[in-house]
């Protein structure tokens, strides 16, 4: 799964400068078009092969968003002095160092269509607060054998490593502020020595160096892809990775955001599955730059509105809530308020929320968190190589992060939305989701069941069943005759309700399926014949 180095620097528009003396600002330039340099005809030249396979797969058209920054543009700059770091397409602009005095100029260029101010200083400067992540340390008590059994057996992590799922052939990036000791420590070398992780970038020093500045990143990696016998397994520790710092742990300012732009268009281009990011903004070191809770809309803050159109991609992002519950702003933070995400909130040993996790709704009224994972004591490797427990949101993201990869690998014709649904209505509350908890904790094994086809046009299902919600009958319809078949009805919580075999079924014949008495609930209803498989979300009210 190796891809050549130099053109995923390319496609990730990097557009590396010779000089990179420092500078007083930071700015975002905003292009007026994309120019003809490119050719959606010609997706090869921008995309790798396994992003242009991800969309085919899913039904995913190109757009001229897809398209790269015109390079002229980006030369016209170069020719002024001005240092350009990094572009996107998706914003079609770059990111620049240069005076304030050269603003005038810039602006005057007939295509420029506008000019931001992001950050104040040179690239990655080296003063300032160190910024805490919120998350506590706890000693390590108990069996070291079992550290990570817990976290995986409430997901069914547990029972998807049995059944053979554990990654294998995902490929999962990872954004936070520093991967410490990832290239050292024990649980971790079996990505090293095995090249498992294919691409590592820091957006914030302009460099392939991602193992310093901090650990945050580092314990959220573990939950997933950490592995060291008898001490620690991770949810989905055969995945292949791309590891990305976008977090500056020395300010907070926006250009954070325009740098996880960048690491999701590179994490688009090199055709990664999922993303994981267990980073949350609304407050700034510059208050001009804040958000506010009407923000939270998914459309609004830059890193929301990115994520957005990475989802639209084709990958399945895993966002952190947040850790505010107990703040004043108690809301989830940007970019968990995303379309077409998965906002993670984090609960107890005991499975009731955690008084730290941020809730919902969004500001649109989206019930957000989507799902919950355990964020109390969660078992993690520190840059050390030593098991701890912390505490946050950003733990129970990348346990999410982990179900989706063993879930997808076991379901690879499923696209990114139904990936989504099926983890949320895989929930233990998902017909009664929340604004704490959203649809509650997802399972393996559920989601298996409740596998929903959402585009009914391409499907073309052959069967149906009727009434729904049921009612005291449930009757079954078949536009083909099935010789043979196998019906089995399930809770939501994975029992056994019907388990029967039906025989020579005519065509638009009307079948009646003997029903046990039903408490009120989601079921869900699979049809195994020799030439198909397909499966029904039932509510009996």
């Amino acid at each position: 799964m190796e891809w050549n180095r130099g053109f995923w620097i390319l496609m990730c528009g990097f557009f590396l400068t010779l000089n990179l003396q420092a500078q007083d600002h930071r700015f975002m330039v905003f292009f007026s078009d994309k120019g003809t340099a490119y050719s959606l005809d010609e997706p090869l030249e921008f995309l790798s092969q396994r992003a242009v396979d991800r969309r085919v797969r899913q039904d995913i058209s190109l757009t001229d968003q897809d398209l790269p920054v015109n390079p002229l543009y980006v030369q016209g700059l170069r020719d002024l002095g001005i240092t350009v770091l990094y572009s996107t397409k998706w914003f079609n602009g770059v990111l620049v160092e240069t005076d304030s005095a050269q603003l005038a100029t810039i602006q005057s260029l007939s295509y420029v269509n506008g000019v931001e101010h992001v950050a104040p200083g040179p690239l990655l400067p080296q003063t300032g607060k160190i910024k805490s992540f919120k998350h506590k340390k706890r000693q390590v008590s108990g069996s070291r054998t079992q550290s990570t059994d817990f976290q995986n057996q409430i997901l069914g992590i547990d029972e998807m490593h049995n059944s053979g799922f554990k990654g294998e052939g995902m490929l999962i990036a990872v954004f936070d502020g520093g991967f410490e000791g990832v290239n050292s420590a024990t649980a971790f070398q079996h990505l090293i020595t095995g090249n498992k992780v294919q691409f590592a970038y820091d957006f914030v020093g302009n460099s392939s160096n991602v193992y310093r500045y901090d650990d945050h990143g580092t314990r959220a990696l573990s939950v997933i892809g950490g592995n060291e016998s008898g001490v620690f397994t991770g949810g989905a520790y055969e995945a292949d990775f791309v590891l990305c710092v976008t977090e500056d742990v020395f300010s907070e300012y926006r250009v954070e955001e325009y740098n996880w732009a960048f690491a999701a268009e590179a994490a688009d281009s090199a055709g990664v599955d999922i993303i994981n990011t267990s980073l949350g903004y609304n407050i700034f070191d510059d208050a001009g730059m804040n958000y506010t809770i009407d923000d939270l809309d998914g459309q609004t803050t830059v890193i929301s509105q990115a994520a957005s159109m990475a989802a639209t991609k084709g990958m399945v992002l895993t966002m952190s809530a947040g850790n505010s519950g107990n703040a004043l702003w108690q809301k989830i933070t940007a970019p968990a308020d995303a379309l077409d995400v998965l906002a993670v909130g984090a609960i107890n040993s005991d499975s009731t929320k955690a008084s730290f996790s941020s809730f919902g709704p969004s500001a649109d009224q989206r019930i957000k968190p989507d799902v919950v994972a355990l964020g109390v004591s969660t078992a993690l490797i520190n840059s050390s190589g030593t098991l701890v427990f912390n505490n946050g949101t950003s733990f129970s993201a990348p346990q999410v992060a982990s179900l989706v990869a063993g879930f997808w690998q076991n379901n690879p014709e499923l696209n990114y939305r139904q990936v989504i649904e099926s983890i949320k209505n895989s929930g233990d509350q998902a017909l009664n989701p929340d604004n704490e908890k959203g649809s509650g904790i997802p399972n393996f094994i559920r989601a298996g069941q409740v596998i929903l086809e959402l585009d009914e046009e391409r499907l073309q299902k052959t069967v149906s069943l009727f009434p729904n919600p049921l009612g005291q009958y449930l009757f079954l319809v078949s536009k083909q005759p099935i010789t043979e078949a196998w019906l089995t009805m399930h809770s939501i919580t994975g029992q056994a309700v019907v388990d029967s075999k039906l025989s020579n079924i005519k065509a638009n014949q009307k079948i009646p399926v003997d029903l046990p008495d039903l408490d009120p609930g989601v079921y869900i209803v699979t049809l195994r014949s020799n030439r198909h498989t397909q499966s029904f979300r039932l509510i009996k009210y």
